[in-house]
Parts: structure tokens; sequence; C-alpha cells
């Protein structure tokens, strides 16, 4: 089970992590474009800079994993990287779309 934790956790770390950070970055400097998050957008002040939001992203995935790390070793357990890399795959193809139609 170690190595389908290190897959789904890499996974997650592309996804939410790297996708969602670069097209957040990209879309947020695109004229017109907000973050659509609020609690995002409630902790950065408004749209989030490169550097706040790569801080916000770190600290998320941090909670994230020490949730992870608190549940007994079972399938339940991976359900959290898991979830994170829909969340992420999700984040990231939305923010594609709405970068597309703006440029």
């Amino acid at each position: 089970m170690a190595s389908l934790d290190a897959i789904l956790w890499s996974a997650a770390t592309l996804a939410y992590g790297l996708g969602d950070y670069v097209t957040t970055v990209l879309g947020v400097r695109m004229a017109g474009v907000q973050e659509g998050n609020p609690i995002v957008r409630l902790i950065s002040g408004g749209d989030p800079g490169p550097g706040s939001f790569a801080v916000l992203k770190v600290v998320s995935v941090a909670l994230f994993f020490a949730t992870y790390w608190v549940l007994k070793p079972t399938l339940a357990r991976l359900a959290v990287p898991a979830a994170l890399t829909l969340l992420g795959a999700v984040v990231t193809a939305r923010n594609v779309q709405i970068i597309r139609r703006r440029a």
C-alpha cells in the first residue's frame, strides 16, 4: 500500500499543488480574472500574489497531509490524497477554461 500512497500523493501534488497554483497565478494576472475561492480571497486580501498563494498552497497541503497521517492505515486513509487529486484536477481544468476564454 505504500507505493499506492506515494502515487496518490504525487498526483495530488501535481494536480492540486502545481496545476492549481500555476493556473491560478496565470489567471489572476489576466485582466478581469479574479480568484474564485472566497476563502482564498479573504486570506490574501483580494487576489493572491505568487508568493502568498504558494504559502497558502503549502499550508493547505500540510493540513491535508496531517489529516492523512492521523488516520489509521486503511483504504479510507487513501481518500485524502485521492480527493485532493480530484479537487486539483477539477480546479485546474476550470482555471484553464477561464484562461482560454480570456486569451
